[in-house]
């Protein structure tokens, strides 16, 4: 096929990502939705570059892979590049050919990087900074505390002993600032529930989950998830929190960007990045996060209040149904607005993986798997949440999922 004819193929004829990259109906599709400072011709740059550091996208479905560089575009982060704001992650999906047989097809899932969420919060004009750290059992200085003198002081070491905790810091344009602190234990009770973790143990491929290669990353972006709901958010943040680490359809996204990413089953690993792509433990990311923490902060502070200020403290009664260290610390006292937070009634991270789950379940039946090899599946789940009477909606769920099936 002549390269002329490859440039104005429709994107659904395409036979591979080297014909996306110099196709010109792709472009246009990545125009519609890139956000200002990006253009679709240094995108197609960047992602030329991400398939020499990481060859196996190079074999991955094309349009799962355009979506993926879409969303990635809209956002306005710019994907395995040594700044670690995201990650195209090839994966092999679960998809039922023409003849009815199951077959993997790798496809293209997008992650966003701890630093991306930080790129992306700053976006909402009412936080000059955000960083986030781990407390080794090594560590110089470590002051924490909570109550009526609410402090935390950190001052890292050699990073050799064992972690104790994990936390975020936001510091806002008013003068204000908030933080979290997450103890290890409750960041690996995070991790364990999360969906990409799950599939890696059911998988058996736990020491290719990022929680094994890049455990630090993972655990600062699961404290900035923590202290999220309780900052000011641009939409892009929200956008990126609505499908990261989850299963997302970007096939059907690139060929229709109008109705955002529809989520799909979980038949992915989450990450960070993959093998060849800028690895976090090498890219000086923690001096160069300190020192662009220190910078932001050292800039003027604007006299002007802004027009929506981040959420206070939980009321009282809501305090005290929260644990010490997962509550915002606020050292100065704002007006809460209504739209410029998320609620603080959020669902339990118990009740999240587990609807989680039951999207899954949902995911496997719907795409025609039988629903007694579902069920042997999940069984050992099922049970759980039936020895729960909390989890008695999802269970609804599930069981109406299983029925229709069998109608």
């Amino acid at each position: 096929m002549a390269g002329t004819s490859i440039k104005t193929l429709p994107i659904r004829q395409l036979q591979n990502v080297d014909q996306l990259l110099i196709n010109d109906n792709a472009r246009q599709q990545l125009s519609m939705v890139a956000a200002k400072h990006l253009n679709p011709e240094r995108m197609m740059r960047v992602v030329a570059n991400a398939i020499r550091t990481t060859p196996k996208l190079r074999q991955c479905e094309p349009l799962s892979f355009l979506g993926a560089l879409m969303q990635c575009s809209s956002l306005g982060l710019e994907p395995n590049t040594i700044l670690g704001h995201a990650y195209l992650v090839p994966f092999d999906k679960n998809v039922k050919g023409p003849d009815g047989r199951w077959q993997k097809i790798p496809q293209v899932q997008l992650i966003v990087g701890y630093k991306g969420l930080i790129d992306l919060a700053r976006r909402s004009g009412h936080i000059t900074s955000l960083s986030a750290n781990i407390h080794y059992s090594d560590d110089e200085l470590w002051e924490y505390e909570e109550g009526t003198e609410a402090r935390l002081r950190h001052r890292p070491g050699n990073m050799e002993g064992q972690k104790l905790h994990a936390y975020a810091i936001a510091k806002f344009k008013d003068g204000g600032h908030a933080y979290v602190v997450l103890p290890w234990a409750h960041v690996m009770k995070i991790r364990d529930g999360a969906q990409g973790w799950q599939s890696a143990v059911k998988m058996g491929k736990t020491e290719d989950s990022p929680w094994a290669k890049h455990e630090d990353e993972m655990a600062k972006k699961t404290a900035i998830r923590a202290l999220s709901k309780y900052l000011p958010l641009s939409v892009e943040f929200m956008d990126a929190m609505a499908v990261d680490e989850v299963g997302a359809d970007y096939r059907g996204f690139a060929m229709d960007p109008s109705g955002g990413v529809a989520q799909t089953d979980g038949d992915y690993i989450d990450g960070e990045a993959e093998d060849g792509d800028a690895d976090p433990e090498t890219d000086q990311s923690k001096p160069d996060q300190e020192k662009a923490g220190r910078q932001e902060a050292e800039k003027p502070k604007e006299t002007a209040k802004a027009e929506a200020k981040p959420a206070e403290q939980a009321k009282p009664d809501q305090e005290k149904s929260q644990p010490y260290d997962t509550r915002p610390s606020r050292t100065k006292k704002q007006e809460a607005s209504s739209g410029d937070q998320l609620p603080l009634d959020q669902p339990s991270p118990q009740m999240t993986a587990a609807n989680r789950m039951a999207d899954q379940i949902i995911g496997e039946i719907n795409d025609g798997v039988h629903p007694d090899e579902v069920y042997d599946l999940f069984r050992d789940q099922i049970a759980n949440l039936e020895a729960n009477p909390e989890m008695s909606p999802v269970l609804e769920r599930i069981n109406a999922a299983f029925d229709q099936a069998g109608n």
